[in-house]
């Protein structure tokens, strides 16, 4: 047999094999291969398919190029209109306190400042940390300057003695003995002795540490954590200042940096805190952060001593905000200085009002 009769064998007998098979596959399958009309749609078909899962996998790319392009938009801030808007309806009471500034073209630092060169106190002379609670932004002057902190201590002591209160096995009910507590003023001392008969509850501690600033609840307060000392090493627990100084010095010196972190920790645990925000809710009605506010809820804890006139607080205005303001020799204040300033008492409340002022026309909505 020829080599070409070989070949012409072999192909006729694929193609047998191979509609032999298509018959078989269609017989199983209920397919007519060889309807003209299946074999065109089943290729068109398998075509759109195929053009379907490209230009899919293209959507899907350019989706997701997008994606990867789009940014999270800005968030708007107030329009010069609406500032001014604020200004105008605001502008009877800042003429009737004498603190009208351009608050709505003015930067914090700047209103702060103007007012301090109106009444002629160097820049030097406050300090101050403010934060908006809604957008985190913070604003400081002088923010690691150490200041005297007076009484502002008292505040992160009572956070301290809540935080700590499993620890050192502390009872709400139990009356600690107060007579042998360190402090500072004899008479002041004497008095919480006789009238609580020698022995406090911590509840009461809290009360009057707080509300009244009083050293000998401080003091008796600090004893439960073992001391003054054991609690300068624990302030730490509520942030640190970017300044040396990192928290509270044994001085009693301080930073707005460090105290606006202790205000933003109560703030984040107000509900562990329940107790002190009311106490600092009640404190000194009229006077500090209230005395130019009266209509604002504001949760505040003052300090004086000396040359200082402090005080931190947590307003609740439309947009609240947490602020640690402290000052030195308003009114003329010195270190010799044993009764709190009444000129420059006045001046922390007016200072208060222009920072408020300040955020109402830039921050509230």
């Amino acid at each position: 047999m020829s080599k070409i009769k070989k070949i012409i064998i072999s192909v006729i007998l694929l193609f047998s094999v191979a509609i032999a098979s298509l018959y078989y596959y269609g017989h199983t399958h209920n397919v007519n291969f060889f309807d003209f009309k299946y074999i065109q749609s089943y290729w068109k078909n398998n075509d759109h398919n195929t053009n379907t899962n490209n230009e899919q996998n293209d959507t899907t790319k350019n989706n997701h190029d997008n994606i990867e392009k789009t940014k999270e938009p800005e968030k708007k801030g107030k329009s010069l209109e609406e500032k001014q808007a604020v200004m105008k309806a605001d502008t009877p009471t800042m003429n009737a306190y004498g603190l009208y500034y351009d608050y709505a073209n003015m930067t914090l630092p700047e209103v702060i400042q103007a007012y301090a060169k109106e009444y002629g106190i160097k820049n030097s002379q406050i300090a101050f940390s403010y934060k908006n609670l809604a957008t985190g932004e913070l604003i400081e002057m002088n923010e690691t300057q150490p200041m005297t902190a007076g009484s502002t201590y008292k505040l992160p002591l009572n956070m301290l003695v809540v935080d700590n209160f499993e620890k050192y096995n502390l009872s709400m009910t139990k009356r600690y003995d107060i007579t042998n507590t360190y402090y500072e003023y004899d008479g002041e001392h004497n008095t919480y002795v006789k009238v609580f008969k020698g022995a406090m509850t911590i509840p009461q501690m809290q009360y009057y540490s707080l509300v009244y600033s009083e050293n000998t609840p401080a003091y008796a307060l600090a004893d439960r954590l073992g001391g003054m000392n054991e609690v300068y090493k624990m302030y730490s627990n509520y942030g640190e200042s970017k300044a040396e100084l990192k928290n509270f010095s044994t001085e009693n010196k301080t930073t707005t940096n460090y105290y606006i972190q202790v205000l933003q920790h109560l703030w984040d645990n107000r509900e562990k805190y329940k107790d002190i925000r009311t106490y600092i809710g009640e404190s000194f009605p009229g006077d500090y952060y209230k005395r130019y506010l009266p209509n604002l809820v504001i949760e505040q804890k003052p300090g004086y001593v000396k040359e200082a006139l402090n005080v931190d607080a947590i307003v609740y205005e439309k947009t609240p905000y947490i602020i640690a303001l402290y000052t030195a020799g308003l009114g003329g204040a010195s270190p010799a200085t044993e009764e709190v300033n009444l000129v420059g008492l006045d001046q922390v409340g007016q200072i208060s009002y222009v920072i408020n002022e300040w955020h109402r026309v830039n921050m509230n909505p």
